[in-house]
């Protein structure tokens, strides 16, 4: 057998991907998001708290067919360009029995904005779909509240989880995010956002579940 040199490799755990939105598609967000959190009969028209494991004040999903407008479109061609980047990582093609992405079809459901206050907090949940994503609009200036954790520093993170803690295992991956911070993940990873208490600011997130076929 011929001698080689040893590679450290990792066979196992699901892969994610993360990037910074363009400001235009941030503002594009943010403005719609706005437009539904701040109209009373919007907000509850259009609520979809109901669907969603949180404990958050206001969970509002994008008015219908506006994924499908042309308002919308900077946003779903975007993740969808993301979506097909992910599919085509060698360590995705991996998983697949064939070495190639099996899917030619991507469509994004309901997109719903998290509008995250003091005390409110997300539990560990997954989400339905193949894969989930998350972007960040807004993000409260926290380090004040930050600096008196002396133990284990998390308010407002989120935190993906996957297995169970073994010595040289990895099996977490948490981080405060910034604004413009995007993930997409498989959906059925266990994730949950801790919660801050510095009050009357908003930490603002959208998420959306992406089916393949």
């Amino acid at each position: 057998m011929n001698e080689r040199e040893s590679v450290v490799f990792r066979p196992f755990g699901p892969a994610m991907l993360n990037g910074v939105l363009p400001s235009s598609i941030i503002k594009l967000l943010d403005d719609k998001a706005s437009e539904v959190l701040d109209s009373e009969e919007m907000s509850k028209k259009y609520s979809w708290a109901h669907n969603l494991a949180g404990n958050v004040k206001k969970e509002c999903r994008y008015p219908d067919n506006w994924l499908n407008s042309e308002e919308a479109q900077p946003f779903t061609v975007y993740f969808s360009n993301q979506v097909k980047k992910y599919l085509d990582d060698p360590q995705v093609q991996a998983c697949f029995p064939t070495g190639r992405n099996p899917w030619t079809q991507i469509t994004m459901t309901a997109a719903w904005i998290v509008s995250q206050w003091g005390g409110d907090f997300n539990p560990a949940h997954i989400h339905d779909g193949m894969l989930s994503g998350v972007c960040y609009l807004r993000m409260p200036e926290l380090e004040e509240e930050r600096s008196k954790e002396d133990h284990y520093p998390s308010i407002a993170n989120i935190s993906w989880f996957c297995g169970n803690p073994q010595n040289l295992n990895l099996h977490k991956f948490e981080i405060m995010p910034k604004v413009g911070d995007f993930f997409l993940f498989p959906s059925w990873l266990p994730h949950t956002v801790y919660p801050f208490r510095t009050p009357n600011v908003e930490r603002r997130s959208v998420s959306f579940n992406v089916y393949l076929k």
